[in-house]
């Protein structure tokens, strides 16, 4: 393909111009016989059971935007930018979207500061997509479904948000076990993330029905430094896990 055509992309793009080019007024009309039924992508309905469960556990689903600037990315979590894994866009119109998220905390962390004036507690929620480098992928890049959910209060309260974690999990017909125990089930890990507070994080691991463990994501209480650079007055607890697995 000529360097000229980057909208040409898949087979049905250069289908598309064949069709252009023969006029597609000429083209015969036939009435189409095969009975179809559409059904959701399993992903999708197992997104919808998710979202289902903390909706009903009394949380509010927010849908934020999946562009986000480098600093909400990384440097105000306190993440470190390796180089490989947020999606840098190359000519961004304004800094506010420089890269496409590779977690789901800016987005609802700048929801409860967008919303400081309605009374505490805060209990927000996201079921969507991060985007995240992957070079054996075509593009480069993959989707990957991910829940996450924010307390806020006076006091963090972790037990409010692991609690969360716990419905979606049995909704899951994953129980807790506990670490190092064989069997299907999930449990918590120290660990030290530096977006939460010292002491005051873990590892979300599942052991899969192959015998294998899988780090879904973390729990913990926001770092102080973190709500600060997101303008927020009060504790904020969260967890963010990948539910991909459980397809």
């Amino acid at each position: 393909l000529p360097v000229t055509r980057p909208d040409i992309l898949q087979e049905c793009d250069i289908a598309e111009d064949l069709a252009i080019a023969f006029g597609y007024n000429k083209i015969p009309r036939a009435q189409n016989n095969a009975a179809t039924v559409g059904v959701a992508l399993p992903l999708n309905k197992l997104a919808d059971l998710v979202r289902k469960e903390m909706a009903m556990a009394g949380w509010t689903e927010a849908l934020t935007l999946s562009l986000c600037s480098h600093d909400e990315n990384f440097k105000f979590l306190r993440r470190p930018d390796n180089g490989d894994e947020a999606v840098v866009l190359e000519n961004p119109k304004t800094i506010e979207y420089q890269v496409c998220r590779s977690t789901l905390l800016p987005g609802l962390l700048k929801t409860i500061r967008e919303n400081k004036m309605h009374p505490i507690p805060f209990k927000v929620f996201e079921v969507s997509d991060v985007v995240l480098k992957n070079a054996a992928r075509e593009r480069g890049a993959q989707n990957q479904r991910r829940a996450c959910a924010l307390f806020s209060s006076r006091m963090a309260q972790f037990e409010v948000i692991q609690g969360l974690l716990d419905t979606v999990m049995l909704s899951l017909n994953v129980s807790r076990v506990r670490p190092g125990a064989q069997g299907v089930g999930y449990y918590l890990e120290e660990a030290d993330i530096p977006t939460y507070f010292a002491g005051r994080s873990a590892n979300v691991v599942y052991n899969a029905e192959d015998g294998s463990k899988i780090v879904l994501g973390s729990i913990g209480v926001i770092h102080p430094e973190v709500l600060g650079h997101y303008e927020l007055d009060y504790p904020v607890s969260s967890f963010e896990i990948n539910i991909e697995p459980f397809l």
